[in-house]
């Protein structure tokens, strides 16, 4: 009886430190799933909804409207489909509500649950997102404001047609340079990039850079160059090394 206290109390403990964990679990999901409350701006145009937590400048339609014309390259995007984009200028927000519980993304896209975009904070006037350093943003001139939106809603396209566990069926390389291929809207030298990228150039390295350049070569080879659908590409997606050495092949098949 009397080592029976300290283990009743010991299971009462653990009782309520897991009742106290479910409880902060479904605060989030709430939170998560049901975001517009949170977002005090909201705007519609065409198929595209928009929320943000500051108020959002008549210059959204022609952002939009560019979103529209980088999709034109995608094979997956349907223009009806309706497209929810969140702006969280606040890092609190891009944090709890871009699954990714960090500040430093451009942007991200639940493919898991809602299908929603997520976008750090912007200028939309300008056309452009904000640095998460505070400093220069890398490839700038390619990447404004609206690649980062198509770049999202590719993302989200692609776990309609392929299922919902894309992340974890598809190689990296596959799913960001698909997207970084539709975000770019074509603004893309192939051959520029390919020598750029037998020259070991930092830029090509995603690991060096934290871009998708060395990514998107890769897919607009395979599209481009070897005429493969995008069909093809998912169904059997070659291994990264093989196309490494594609690609640095004097003459490649």
């Amino acid at each position: 009886m009397i080592r029976s206290i300290p283990t009743r109390r010991r299971r009462h403990y653990v009782l309520k430190t897991c009742l106290a964990l479910g409880l902060l679990v479904l605060g989030y999901l709430l939170v998560f799933l049901f975001p517009k409350p949170m977002f005090g701006y909201h705007s519609s145009y065409q198929n595209y909804r928009v929320w943000s937590d500051r108020p959002i400048p008549g210059e959204i339609v022609q952002v939009l409207d560019d979103v529209t014309r980088r999709l034109g390259a995608s094979a997956l995007h349907e223009r009806t489909t309706p497209v929810e984009i969140f702006f969280c200028n606040e890092p609190w927000r891009l944090w709890l509500y871009g699954g990714a519980f960090s500040t430093q993304l451009g942007g991200t896209a639940d493919v898991w649950l809602t299908r929603r975009v997520h976008i750090r904070a912007s200028s939309i006037a300008a056309n452009r997102i904000h640095s998460p350093n505070g400093g220069p943003l890398a490839d700038a001139a390619q990447r404004p404001l609206s690649y980062f939106i198509a770049h999202e809603i590719t993302h989200n396209d692609v776990s309609r047609r392929f299922g919902r566990t894309v992340m974890l069926r598809y190689p990296r390389w596959l799913l960001e340079g698909y997207a970084d291929y539709v975000g770019k809207g074509g603004d893309f030298d192939l051959d520029s990039n390919r020598a750029q990228f037998i020259a070991g150039a930092r830029e090509l390295d995603v690991g060096k850079s934290g871009l998708y350049r060395g990514f998107h070569l890769k897919v607009a080879y395979l599209l481009d160059k070897r005429g493969w659908t995008l069909e093809q590409l998912f169904a059997q997606p070659p291994e990264e090394g093989q196309l490494d050495v594609w690609l640095r092949s004097p003459t490649p098949p």
